[in-house]
């Protein structure tokens, strides 16, 4: 008798397993793949070629599970399951270097110190395009996990800042780790939140002996979920997308370089359309762009500002062109440094500024 319920059981097991792969399966055939993971910001994997020298190599077998696994159906929800079960059933701190916090997200960004040294020497040679009496101060991004009330691994900021000080004894160090905390930046994203930023402001304002801009007003744009929201796969409550404007600052014009024409063509400082794209940041500076540079005809001084930049700098540029005759965001992942001097003519006093986060610190072959 127990011998026969054991195999009901086994039958009625395997029966459970077959009905809910084919439920799958027919799931499979009649969902359409998304083009865009829109959660995660990114095309699902291609089903790789099937070839004799693919299966020999491996390459067939890593390249179908890849694709399995993101077009694969109630995909969304199983993601979320599963984020679910790492924080709240097994009480863990992170789930794949993503830690959660008082609802809000961050990463976990160790200082890589070899690639460190790398991007300091990479300054350092940017410092020799510019002429000798140009003031060049480099400053960091704290990463946000800095400010996490746990103690996460994070980027250490006094071995950077050894770092910088042995392998940049000329350029001075502008601190910005006082001018921000944990509310400063957006609980889904990486990026900080522009409102947050005046502190940060007058810091590299009294670093680099400029007038800040003070007469900004806030206007809110709209809630989005970050890139970490859809990578961590949990419903998080959004952030709020908001930005800073003045009459000084709408007074500005700016510029970007078209890659195809290599030619600076007219845009805006705010893309407003961006917002509903695919990544909301975008709409501080329009996003990816090799070369922007915004000009200030109402200016009080003729002070040049050259600012070698990554993402962040994008939402902090708009509050320092006020300050400036002109402010030219130079991003080296997508622009080469060797032909800077094609594109640039910096007057004579100009002022740089290597402002940079974790990342790029953590990734110098970014840097062309």
């Amino acid at each position: 008798m127990r011998r026969q319920n054991r195999r009901f059981f086994q039958t009625l097991t395997a029966c459970a397993f077959l009905l809910i792969m084919g439920a799958l399966l027919l799931a499979r055939l009649a969902l359409p793949v998304p083009a865009v993971l829109q959660s995660e910001r990114r095309k699902p994997a291609q089903l790789p070629k099937l070839s004799l020298s693919t299966l020999r190599s491996g390459s067939f077998t890593d390249g179908f599970e890849l694709w399995a696994a993101d077009t694969f159906p109630f995909r969304e929800t199983f993601r979320t399951l599963r984020a679910g079960a790492v924080f709240y059933l097994f009480g863990q701190t992170d789930k794949s270097g993503l830690y959660l916090e008082n609802g809000g997200v961050g990463k976990f960004e160790a200082l890589n110190e070899s690639s460190a040294r790398s991007v300091a020497r990479k300054i350092a040679s940017l410092r020799g395009l510019f002429p000798a009496d140009a003031k060049a101060y480099v400053s960091v991004v704290p990463d946000k996990s800095l400010y996490a009330e746990r103690a996460y691994p994070s980027l250490d900021l006094s071995k950077l800042d050894a770092i910088l000080r042995e392998e940049l004894p000329e350029i001075p160090q502008i601190d910005l780790s006082p001018a921000l905390n944990a509310g400063s930046y957006y609980r889904t994203d990486l990026h900080w939140d522009q409102p947050k930023l005046e502190p940060v402001v007058k810091a590299l304002a009294k670093g680099m002996d400029f007038k800040a801009a003070e007469d900004f007003g806030t206007r809110e744009i709209g809630s989005f979920s970050g890139v970490y929201a859809g990578q961590l796969a949990l419903p998080l409550k959004p952030d709020a997308m908001r930005i800073l404007n003045s009459p000084a600052l709408e007074g500005c014009a700016a510029f970007y370089l078209n890659p195809k024409t290599m030619q600076m063509e007219p845009g805006e400082t705010y893309w407003l359309s961006a917002f509903r794209g695919q990544d909301p940041y975008d709409i501080f500076l329009g996003g990816v762009q090799p070369l922007i540079r915004i000009e200030n005809p109402n200016a009080e001084t003729d002070r040049e500002l050259y600012l070698f930049r990554d993402s962040f700098s994008s939402s902090l540029a708009p509050l320092l062109a006020p300050s400036y005759a002109s402010v030219t965001l130079i991003d080296l992942r997508y622009v080469d440094s060797r032909i800077l001097p094609d594109l640039i003519d910096p007057a004579p006093g100009a002022d740089l500024l290597f402002l940079y986060g974790s990342p790029i610190f953590n990734s110098s072959s970014v840097l062309k």
